[in-house]
């Protein structure tokens, strides 16, 4: 991390609409907000926090499909014609 990834809590009350402003512009992709020299918490960008949530859930979406894997038995699994004629009108 760059020391200009993290704020001061001072600071960003002080500079609150400069800092939002340069989150949305991507000139910082976060920051972290320290107090008392220890960090407290982050702030993102819409856009990252939105990419960061995508992310995660394409992870989780991947994981549930591996675990499906594990456990499926394809001598129980309908065929893609046996679907169609469930299912065609």
């Amino acid at each position: 991390m760059r020391a200009a990834d993290y704020l001061s809590a001072t600071a960003l009350s002080k500079k609150t609409s400069a800092t939002l402003e340069a989150l949305e512009k991507g000139e910082t992709e976060r920051l972290i907000i320290l107090k008392n020299n220890a960090p407290k918490a982050i702030l993102l960008s819409m856009e990252s926090y939105e990419a960061m949530l995508e992310e995660i859930e394409d992870l989780r979406l991947t994981a549930l499909a591996l675990a499906r894997l594990d456990s499926f038995d394809g001598k129980k699994a309908l065929s893609h014609d046996d679907i169609r004629r469930k299912f065609d009108r």
